[in-house]
């Protein structure tokens, strides 16, 4: 396979995508030889877009704690964490416990169980906004809902998005995930953009996307607008478009917008929940109409939930004439329940914060790392999350971001790689409970001789 990492920015030195590429290759044969079988069986070797990196990616042996070693026995710190969602890294003692008990008892039945109110009670304790939840196998089937839930609350189909907000793959949010900016309009009136073939072409008649932390333009397009939009949906934190936490200000605007113009606010905390006890809208003191969660609340395996108000939520009840449909075969089965349920009773307020602390240490050493070595770029984010680019100036939003050349971060990733740091290949991370002080400085020493791979210096 021929991958060209390239690039024209001065810091890279010369020579250094293909030493990077030649040393890959060479420790990770094995996985090289496991990606070229899964090519004959799967269309690029692979059933996940977002795990591939060039020019191949790891086969993973096994993990424990917060290392996991590949199938060629290199070992790695995990930063990514399947991209958020294991809260408690590999392994945990107690998820494995709660799933060992349930296997022999059964893993699905179509039927009511104790775990799952059990990890209903859970949530909606935590989070204020919420009155009642019902569970889905993803981050993905939980914004469908939602968004469904809204427009039937509503009566009205328009729906409105951030650009490069990401919100899984429903056609209705393939929109302007990742537009193109020679055709995505003027950055304060975004066009709504297909993000990739097979999404009907009308669908963005109905989906329309504003700039983030920019009230101006969320204000023009909801008094234009309001009578037929149905939600406004938006992450506190911005996890596909780069880490990017929201200003408090945007969020309370879209808050007193939306109420204005019967308008349902919908916070996608698939990722951030993780950040605060109760969800990252804790923090910020506005309280959305739904919300969607995912990633931890399943302790390492597939979940996703929607939950808010009552009078919302109540659509679904099956006791009401015509109710919402909202079904699915692994719905709450028995080993998410208990999974989710072990690693939320894991992860008190106190672990909240100790885990924040150890991702605001690493973004600072990294902030500092990039100025030692004269690298423009800085790193944004939130608690345990951040993300890492390239660019001169604040990242407020999606065009900010995207004005970081992709080529450096895939060629800073397998230098990560080479280093023993796994994080996602646009260079988001996140830390997980057994993690500490002393794996942030571990990490940053890794990090400074990835840096010096691809600088030369």
């Amino acid at each position: 396979m021929t991958v060209d990492l390239t690039s024209s920015v001065s810091f890279v030195a010369p020579g250094a995508a293909e030493d990077l590429l030649a040393e890959y290759r060479s420790r990770t044969r094995r996985s090289g030889e496991l990606a070229e079988a899964a090519r004959k069986v799967m269309p690029g070797g692979d059933t996940r877009t977002v795990a591939f990196h060039p020019p191949y990616p790891l086969t993973v042996d096994r993990g424990q704690g917060c290392r996991f070693v590949d199938v060629d026995g290199n070992e790695y710190i995990d930063i990514l964490n399947n991209y958020t969602s294991l809260l408690h890294g590999h392994g945990n003692t107690g998820i494995i416990a709660a799933v060992t008990e349930q296997l022999p008892k059964g893993t699905t039945f179509a039927t009511s169980l104790a775990s799952q109110t059990r990890l209903a009670e859970i949530i909606t304790e935590r989070v204020r906004s919420v009155d009642m939840i019902r569970f889905t196998n993803s981050g993905t089937e939980a914004t469908m809902n939602a968004v469904r839930a809204a427009r039937a609350f509503t009566g009205r189909d328009v729906i409105v998005k951030i650009e490069g907000g990401y919100h899984g793959t429903y056609d209705d949010f393939e929109v302007s995930v990742h537009p193109d900016l020679a055709i995505a309009g003027p950055e304060d009136e975004p066009n709504s953009t297909l993000d990739t073939r097979g999404v009907p072409t009308n669908t963005t008649e109905n989906v329309l996307a504003i700039p983030f932390n920019n009230v101006g333009a969320a204000r023009r397009l909801i008094e234009a607008r309001g009578n037929e939009i149905a939600a406004v949906i938006v992450e506190p934190v911005m996890g596909s478009a780069g880490t990017i936490p929201a200003e408090p200000d945007f969020l309370r605007a879209l808050r007193s917008l939306t109420e204005e113009r019967g308008i349902l606010l919908i916070f996608d905390e698939v990722m951030a929940f993780r950040l605060e006890y109760g969800g990252v809208q804790e923090h910020y003191g506005v309280d959305p109409d739904l919300t969607t969660f995912a990633k931890i609340i399943g302790g390492g395996f597939p979940a996703g939930a929607f939950g808010g108000r009552e009078e919302i939520m109540g659509q679904f009840d099956p006791n009401r004439p015509n109710p919402l449909w909202q079904s699915g075969t692994f719905n709450g089965n028995a080993i998410t329940m208990v999974a989710g349920v072990a690693a939320m009773e894991q992860f008190p307020r106190e672990e909240v914060a100790r885990i924040n602390g150890l991702g605001k240490r690493l973004r600072e050493g990294i902030d500092d790392l990039l100025e030692s070595k004269h690298i423009p770029g800085h790193s944004t984010g939130y608690g345990s999350m951040g993300g890492i680019h390239f660019v001169e100036g604040d990242v407020r939003n999606y065009r900010d971001a995207a004005a970081s050349d992709p080529s450096v971060k895939r060629l800073v990733h397998l230098a990560l790689l080479m280093e023993g740091v796994f994080a996602a290949p646009r260079l988001m991370f996140c830390m997980s409970t057994p993690m500490n002080d002393g794996v942030v400085d571990d990490i940053l020493g890794r990090f400074d001789r990835a840096l010096t791979r691809v600088t030369g210096h």
